[in-house]
């Protein structure tokens, strides 16, 4: 299994708008593509930031469907006001 994240920050205005596209447009989009295993949102209002996790059954998924992800980034970039600070790609190791 293989994870790939996007780290965010932004205004508590922004985090907001961040958090409500998480949940009524990223997230079916995430779990519609091919190999995709979950996903998951995480904010940190204290410290302005917010982190996208989404599994894939294989790092092949994963790579796939990169040109998605970038697509995805773009648009809540626009569509919520955060900053998009970090890009990350890891191989899971273990998981319950």
């Amino acid at each position: 299994m293989f994870a790939r994240t996007s780290t965010w920050s932004g205004s508590p205005e922004a985090l907001q708008k961040w958090a409500d596209n998480a949940a009524s447009t990223v997230k079916g989009f995430v779990e519609g593509l091919p190999g995709n295993a979950g996903v998951v949102f995480l904010i940190d209002r204290r410290n302005g930031q917010a982190l996208t996790l989404t599994l894939w059954d294989t790092d092949d998924a994963a790579k796939a469907t990169d040109q998605f992800a970038e697509q995805s980034r773009a648009a809540t970039v626009a569509a919520t006001g955060t900053e998009l600070i970090a890009r990350g790609s890891y191989e899971v190791v273990a998981r319950s």
